[in-house]
């Protein structure tokens, strides 16, 4: 905190920070579980994977962080590790010698634990800087905030490792269409598929040259261009107010973020928003600021208790209650996919053992 002297670094300067020598030891405590974890345990891969996995957030973590603090918005680092973990240094040759040759060509499990370690690491370092800032904020003992952490940490993993376990072994159908109690995990099934589409098949296949996806490369160059363009636009056409109101980042990561849901999840808020952000804080901003938040915090843990009703009143007791808001979200191609053409008796593509 040497530097700054705001005032919640004055009252935060009595109590004795956290020493680097903490936050190392826990990194290498955590690596060496994650390495014995891979390495003991049949996951078809070597603990290299944790290793490049923290390099990729170490790399990372700092210039995602920043989007995070500037826009809210945190811009995941899976397909980066997704396309990291394939990269063939061998120029012109397929991948069959990823990164330091670690791992071998087609395995989509060795790519699953490289994205976890990769991106996951730099969420969950995100979240933790979050919390470091609230407890900064409400003043309490940096050390206290830290301990706090690493026991929330310990408890969940045992817990989430049990939760999910249940899950996949007594949740008859669990991650289908006709899983009880609507658990068709969505968002699991689109892991799985990119570790299939990137793991097994892989982006030379896939993005290569005469690769069927080869024209969406050209997001790279204007991802890159973008943020350029809006700095001299915003630095050229000073009156140009509204400019300000735009950031290219929420701009193009907007439409993904419900991803895989569909846009009824995130339409009830909008109205909400509009409300509060436009009308009342400009109107009357002292009870803008006074209760916008806590109203925001009040919605986020209605829906956290309403979720716990539904499920031991309805969910549980295999009750149905059918009516439009319930239904319409899986209607048309959102409840059951869609096929815009009718799938050849052999498949697309080349048969099984013909794809080189």
């Amino acid at each position: 905190m040497a530097g700054f002297t705001d005032v919640h670094n004055r009252l935060m300067s009595v109590y004795p920070d956290v020493g680097e020598i903490w936050y190392f030891s826990v990194l290498c405590f955590a690596i060496l579980c994650g390495c014995l974890g891979v390495g003991l345990w049949e996951t078809y891969t070597t603990p290299a994977v944790v290793i490049y996995g923290i390099i990729l957030c170490a790399f990372c973590v700092i210039p995602v962080g920043i989007i995070r603090s500037i826009t809210g918005l945190e811009v995941t680092m899976n397909v980066l590790a997704e396309f990291v973990s394939r990269l063939d240094w061998r120029h012109g040759t397929h991948a069959d010698d990823q990164i330091g040759g670690s791992w071998v060509g087609g395995n989509a499990l060795a790519m699953n634990y490289f994205k976890a370690f990769g991106y996951i690491t730099t969420a969950q370092a995100l979240s933790f800087s979050q919390d470091l800032k609230l407890g900064h904020y409400l003043k309490i003992p940096p050390r206290h905030t830290f301990c706090a952490q690493l026991a929330a940490t310990l408890v969940s993993s045992f817990v989430c490792v049990g939760v999910f376990n249940f899950q996949m072994n007594k949740i008859e159908g669990i991650c289908t269409p006709t899983a009880p109690f609507k658990m068709t995990c969505p968002g699991i099934n689109t892991f799985f598929t990119a570790s299939v589409f990137w793991g097994t098949l892989g982006p030379i296949r896939m993005f290569g040259s005469g690769g069927q996806y080869m024209l969406t490369l050209i997001g790279f160059p204007v991802g890159f261009c973008l943020p350029i363009i809006f700095y001299f636009a915003k630095k050229y056409f000073t009156k140009q107010t509204w400019l300000r109101q735009i950031h290219p980042i929420p701009l193009i990561y907007g439409g993904i973020y419900w991803a895989p849901y569909n846009l009824t999840y995130q339409w009830p808020a909008l109205p909400i928003s509009v409300f509060s952000m436009l009308y009342l804080k400009k109107r009357f901003l002292a009870f803008w600021s006074r209760y916008n938040y806590t109203v925001s915090a009040a919605f986020s843990t209605a829906i956290a208790l309403s979720a716990v009703v539904i499920f031991f009143a309805v969910q549980l007791t295999d009750q149905e209650i059918n009516w439009w808001g319930n239904e319409v979200i899986y209607e048309g191609c959102e409840g059951t996919a869609c096929k815009n053409l009718p799938i050849p008796a052999g498949g697309f593509g080349p048969g099984l053992g013909e794809f080189k």
